[in-house]
């Protein structure tokens, strides 16, 4: 589902689009062998950058390491389990759900900056579409400990490409394993929503993120590019100006995961415009390089997957938030730490 938005959102299954499909990059991507390849490997004990320009956000009112308490009981070796039970998910079959993970990169290309999980349930029913918090806490396999989510990119050096560690880190969340998944950088985005003639944006006030450089002056809803886009689905020290102050915009990153989603089902909904595939080829071939696939998914099961879902509303589509509380590591690092498990805020709308 998610794939075929982000490549122009309704990628035909003709050969006309052959041209700019043969553009898009793939990686390998097998990760139930990568499991086992890091399984059987020394652990990277290289270290992991997770302070980036976001990190203070995250840091008033985080709370003590547990683990301290923890070790009083287990002893110095805890089970990753034991240290943070709420990381892990209750395993799902993956006859149960067809899953799709979008990622959208930062500039480097190695930390994920925007994560979105779609389910399709195999048995009917409403698709499902979660954003997964960049900073969440999770079980890492290839360094055996616990890292930010989004340090997956990096990949386990050897035995592991980047979606491979991703996509393994994403499953030990959530219990379900993926079967696809598709990244676009920074530049691509901007891109493609010019690409597409741009989003519409709403705003009660002019609002600001210096960090994403975002500035919107004018209030009401207004129809904007990719450059203004970029900044608002990555927002996450939102301000706007209320009288003559700037006032810090409250539970900016959950306003930011919507805003994700949002765009997506604008640019999913422009897709049903386009009244063939070679109306659609050339906007394709503007956004190709900035795609990476995953191996083992075929272009014709992306364009098959891409047309099945254009148009597709918000309302026929079931959303959920992850809840996570503010947390500090015992290294300092101020990160994200769920609540309940995936699995309990998977059932809050999934009844399988």
């Amino acid at each position: 589902m998610v794939v075929g938005i982000v490549l122009g959102t309704g990628m035909f299954y003709t050969y006309e689009l052959n041209t700019a499909l043969g553009a898009v990059a793939t990686e390998d991507f097998d990760p139930e062998a990568a499991r086992d390849a890091i399984a059987m490997a020394p652990v990277d004990t290289t270290p992991t950058t997770i302070w980036d320009y976001e990190a203070e956000e995250v840091a008033a009112g985080v709370s003590g390491d547990p683990l301290l308490e923890i070790q009083a009981t287990y002893g110095a070796t805890v089970p990753p389990r034991e240290q943070h039970p709420t990381a892990f998910g209750e395993p799902i079959p993956d006859s149960v759900f067809d899953s799709y993970l979008l990622v959208g990169t930062d500039a480097s290309g190695f930390l994920a900056d925007a994560i979105v999980l779609a389910l399709q349930p195999t048995e009917g029913g409403s698709p499902i579409m979660v954003s997964l918090p960049r900073d969440l806490y999770v079980w890492n396999q290839c360094k055996e400990t616990f890292t930010r989510l989004n340090t997956g990119l990096g990949g386990c050096q050897g035995v592991a490409t980047g979606s491979e560690l991703l996509a393994i880190m994403v499953e030990d969340y959530t219990g379900i394993p993926i079967d696809h998944l598709a990244r676009i950088n920074f530049g691509g985005f901007a891109r493609l929503v010019n690409a597409m003639g741009g989003i519409t944006v709403c705003v009660d006030y002019p609002t600001r993120d210096i960090k994403a450089h975002l500035e919107i002056n004018d209030t009401g809803c207004q129809v904007v590019g990719g450059d203004i886009a970029l900044g608002w689905v990555r927002s996450r020290s939102t301000e706007q100006l209320k009288g003559e102050e700037w006032v810090q915009v409250v539970g900016s990153d959950y306003a930011r995961q919507r805003r994700q989603q949002d765009v997506l089902f604008q640019l999913a909904a422009k897709a049903t415009k386009f009244s063939s595939p070679s109306s659609l080829a050339g906007k394709i071939s503007a956004v190709s390089g900035s795609v990476r696939l995953d191996s083992s998914w075929s272009f014709g099961s992306a364009i098959a997957a891409g047309w099945k879902y254009r148009g597709i509303s918000k309302s026929s589509v079931k959303r959920f938030i992850v809840d996570a509380q503010n947390y500090r590591t015992s290294g300092g690092a101020a990160v994200l730490i769920s609540s309940e498990t995936f699995t309990d805020q998977l059932a809050t709308v999934w009844s399988g």
